[in-house]
This record gives structure tokens, sequence and C-alpha cells, in this order.
């Protein structure tokens, strides 16, 4: 495990962890078909994303999205960590998977020693609290697991603050509506005018006690490419919003200007 720690390091990865691969335990999505034929172990990772509070001037998009889209930061760091660890282990596969994964991130991260869950579904991590990404690399090769300890504090502020967590009605959450597709409801409208968001949502997040006083990021490629406000027209390249094309993102900002937010 020593040798495979200093791997992450070197590749700049300060959050990491290790768990038992769990066959019975998995997400049936078209990625599956990459997993290592005989995988034995999970190698967890997280990238810190929050950036300075004074980065965030006129945001009025989530946090996660105001800097470089994470699935391509993620590859470029995971990419060279699977070809380093294949040069040490050459018998063995080493995948690497980014949201779009069969395996359940948030639990593994968990069983892998990197935080604990919290009540509104996220990771929350000690050193940098719930503004992390997760990205993983499975092998077939036998690594000790890493103990975890600890959970949430279970009080319910983020439940208080978010009606999607309150009702269990993921038609509420904020950061779904500002994702869905056509014309929105003029309850929608007002929820995306009320916090003043064209994408995401934060308020789970910024309720929450156990990310208060937590580092910011210091990976220079979300630094680098902080963009914490959407204008009209603005390109979507190498960003979260991009999967969800030009329309969305701009009835939003639409919905916004209407309303003189």
């Amino acid at each position: 495990m020593k040798r495979i720690e200093k791997i992450l390091k070197n590749n700049g990865i300060e959050l990491f962890g290790v768990c038992d691969f769990d066959r019975e335990n998995l997400i049936e999505c078209r990625n599956k078909k990459f997993l290592p034929e005989n995988a034995q172990s999970i190698i967890m990772t997280a990238l810190p994303y929050r950036l300075p509070d004074e980065m965030y001037k006129d945001r009025n998009i989530s946090r996660y999205a105001a800097v470089r889209d994470y699935h391509d930061v993620f590859k470029i760091y995971l990419d060279k960590i699977t070809t380093d660890l294949k040069k040490l282990f050459p018998e063995n596969d080493f995948i690497s998977f980014t949201d779009n994964s069969p395996i359940y991130e948030v639990e593994s991260a968990v069983k892998s020693g990197i935080g604990v869950r919290g009540e509104n579904g996220l990771l929350i991590t000690e050193k940098y609290g719930s503004w992390v990404f997760l990205g993983e690399i499975v092998t077939d090769l036998k690594i000790k697991g890493t103990d975890y300890q600890g959970e949430c504090l279970h009080c319910g502020k983020c439940k208080e603050i978010c009606p999607a967590l309150k009702e269990d009605k993921k038609e509420k959450c904020l950061s779904s509506i500002t994702q869905k597709k056509g014309d929105l409801t003029d309850e929608e409208k007002k929820k995306i005018t009320e916090n003043k968001s064209a994408w995401g949502c934060d308020l789970c997040q910024e309720i929450c006690p156990m990310n208060k006083n937590k580092k910011y990021t210091e990976i220079a490629e979300f630094l680098n490419s902080a963009k914490p406000k959407f204008s009209s027209g603005d390109s979507l390249e190498g960003r979260a919003y991009a999967w969800r094309g030009q329309a969305v993102i701009e009835r939003n900002l639409g919905i916004l200007e209407e309303r003189k937010v």
C-alpha cells in the first residue's frame, strides 16, 4: 500500500483510500463492462474544488460548476496514476471511473475512510468538507483496505433548508430544476429567482456545520479556470453544464434577467 500511496501523492492526490470491490453491489451502466474481470479492490480518490470566497463574486451558478469540468480534470490525474500503477504492477489491471461509474462512489468513499456520508447524500471530508469530487480506480490487485470512522452530525439542517430532502421529492431539488429541459412552472421559476441560480444549488452544503472553516482547493486546474458567473452567449466548452446544452442554462439566465435578479 505504501508504494501505491506514493504514486497517488506524487500525482497530486491528497485524499484517497481503499476498500474491497463488491460485485454484488454495482450500478447497472454501460461502463460496467470495463471492470477488470477479477476485480478485487477500489482505490477511491477525491479532489477538493471550493475556491476562496473572493473568487465567487457575482456567482450565479453552483460552486462545482464554477471550475473546469471535473470529469476532464480527473481524467488527467487518474490517467497518470493508472499508468504509474501499471508500471509497478504489470500483471494487473487498473481501470478508472468518474461519475459515470458502476461503483456507488459515496458509499465506497466512506468505506475507504475518505469521509462520512451526510444526510444530503454527499461525502463530507474532514479537511475540505463536502466540496470534493470523487473518482476511483478499480483493480484486480488485492489491496488491504483502509479504516474509516465517524458519521455526520445528523443535525438535520440540510433537510430543513431543502424541500427535496425534507419531503424526499427529487423534483423539488433546485439543482434538478435548473437541469430540466423545456418550460418550467411558475413555482420552479420562483425557486430559480429566489436562489439566483442559473445552474445548480449549494444550499445543503452552505448550511452544513461540517463545512465551516474548511480549506480551499489548491488544484491548479480549478483555480486557473474559475468562472463563477454565466452570461448569455458564453461558451460551454469545458464546463460541467455543457452536457445539457446551451438552451437550458440560457433559459435559466433569461428567467433571472426577466425578474431582474
